[in-house]
């Protein structure tokens, strides 16, 4: 039981550690994304840096990413014959996949912010939690003309919401949620003293 959760702990890991925006930012400018525009490694910067059309491939592919690692580690313990409760392959799932990206091991342990994976994770485990997590952060974005408090807002609610429903892994939610707000803490540091860029 304990190789197969290492098993597929490694294998989730590996695969959300690769960054397509670190690779395609490398191809085009040769630069590293890191050294670019916000100096993040996700979604906004590779759209403010590369484009919409190339930012758009890197949202579909860290998206396919956890697809990807999602079905192999299913399709192993298919095939392997291991049987485990689905709190505990959930929660390892989870843990995995953001930690993963946001520290991944072939960029020094720097990623992204974790919420493109994030939402990903929540629409193949609870799709309708990230319906009403995507509107409330869109609105709070359309109010505040903020990404940043969008995002925020809306990781913040998928905590709450876990918490309310009782979820069986709340332990990973609610490291996940950390790590994702402990990745935008440069962002709330700017929102706390007012100085958030805007749109």
């Amino acid at each position: 039981m304990n190789f197969y959760i290492i098993l597929i702990f490694l294998i989730t890991y590996l695969i959300c550690s690769i960054n397509p925006a670190i690779q395609i930012c490398k191809r085009k400018t040769g630069e590293d994304i890191r050294r670019l525009g916000s100096g993040n490694a996700g979604t906004a910067n590779a759209m403010r840096v590369l484009g919409r059309a190339l930012g758009s491939v890197v949202v579909v592919l860290d998206i396919l990413k956890v697809y990807l690692s999602y079905f192999i580690i299913l399709w192993i313990t298919e095939k392997m014959g291991y049987t485990t409760d689905m709190t505990t392959f959930n929660t390892v799932f989870i843990l995995a996949s953001i930690i993963g990206h946001c520290f991944p091991v072939y960029y020094k342990f720097k990623g992204g912010k974790g919420v493109v994976v994030g939402m990903t994770l929540i629409t193949i485990l609870e799709p309708k939690v990230v319906l009403i997590c995507v509107i409330s952060a869109l609105i709070v974005m359309a109010v505040t003309r903020t990404v940043a408090k969008g995002t925020i807002a809306g990781t913040i609610l998928y905590f709450i919401i876990s918490l309310v429903m009782g979820c069986d892994y709340i332990v990973a939610a609610l490291i996940g949620t950390c790590i994702v707000l402990f990745k935008h803490r440069e962002s709330i540091n700017r929102i706390l003293a007012k100085q958030e860029h805007k749109f």
